[in-house]
Formats: structure tokens, sequence, C-alpha cells
């Protein structure tokens, strides 16, 4: 499974851990960053800016994930020997784009590829290329 994210947000490097919780921001700063991911998304301050490789996820005992780990293009010498680790919240957040073979995609979703595209302007926050 290819995942595209804004890595850039909540990144431990140290051991490369992608967690909403890494740095508390609003108690340094004394002031709130909780723009939701449109917002982001249409200020500019969050957007696709980096894809990587689906390698592992953590379950919980009812089947939702927990986490989710991805072998970063970065190399051994980035993030946890060249693993990045984001918890299920963070994903959330910041995911932008997701491919996924058919095969592993329920039907209702499937139909929705029988939708006519919209197709997005050049200059779309959503539109802009990955590293």
């Amino acid at each position: 499974m290819y995942a595209s994210c804004d890595v850039g947000k909540f990144r431990n490097n140290e051991d490369g851990t992608l967690d909403m919780n890494n740095f508390d921001y609003e108690s340094l700063l004394g002031v709130s960053f909780k723009m939701n991911k449109k917002e982001r998304i249409l200020s500019y301050d969050s957007g696709s800016s980096h894809a990587m490789l689906l390698m592992a996820v953590d379950i919980d005992s009812n089947g939702k994930p927990v986490k989710w780990q991805f072998e970063n293009s970065w190399g051994a010498s980035s993030g946890y020997n060249g693993y990045l680790t984001f918890t299920d919240e963070w994903f959330e957040e910041y995911l932008f784009r997701l491919v996924v073979e058919k095969k592993y995609v329920d039907e209702s979703i499937v139909e929705i590829l029988n939708q006519d595209p919209i197709v997005l302007p050049p200059w779309d926050p959503m539109f802009l290329e990955d590293e």
C-alpha cells in the first residue's frame, strides 16, 4: 500500500514516531493550533509531502488500527532504521493519498470509481506533488 502524508507534523526524528502527543506546542507557546484537516489544507499549512510504503499495522482486540509502520525512502539514518511509525490518530489527520489494490477494498468503495472524476486545477492544494 502506498500512502502520502504530511510527515513534517509531530514527527520525532529520533525514534521515528509520528504522534499527535509527541509535542505540546500549546502549553509551550500558549496558543492553540487546532485547525481541522480542511482548514489546514485550504491555508496550505498541511498537505501531501512524502510518499511511503506500508509495512505493518498494529490492531487492537476489536480489529481497530492502533498504529501503522511505513518504510521511509530517506534511508536507514532517518526514523527508526528507515521506518516511521504513526499512531492511528495522526494517520487520520495527516494522510492525504492512499493507493490500495482493488481486491482489498470493499465493493461499495470500488463503485465510487464509476463516477465521473473531478479534475482539480493545478493551483488546488491537493494537486501539489509529493517529494
